[in-house]
C-alpha cells in the first residue's frame, strides 16, 4: 500500500485537492521542485498507426508475444 504522502501528490488527485484545500498549492509547488529532473532518461513515443509497430517492438523487447 502506498503511503499517504505519496497518494497526496498523485497526479491523478491533486487538482482536486488544491481546489478543495486538503493540499495548499505552494506545498505541491514546493514539492515538484524537489523532484529529481529525470528527463533524460525518456524516449519519443512513435505511433505507426498503419501497421502498430510501436506496440509491437515494445511487446517483443518485454519478452512477450502477440
Amino acid at each position: 500500500m502506498k503511503r499517504r504522502y505519496e497518494i497526496s501528490y498523485d497526479v491523478r488527485v491533486i487538482e482536486r485537492d488544491i481546489r478543495e484545500g486538503t493540499i495548499p498549492k505552494k506545498d505541491y509547488e514546493e514539492h515538484l521542485k524537489k523532484l529529481a529532473d529525470i528527463s533524460e532518461k525518456g524516449c519519443p513515443l512513435v505511433i505507426d498507426e498503419e501497421t502498430n509497430q510501436s506496440s509491437e517492438i515494445t511487446n517483443s523487447e518485454a519478452g512477450e508475444k502477440k
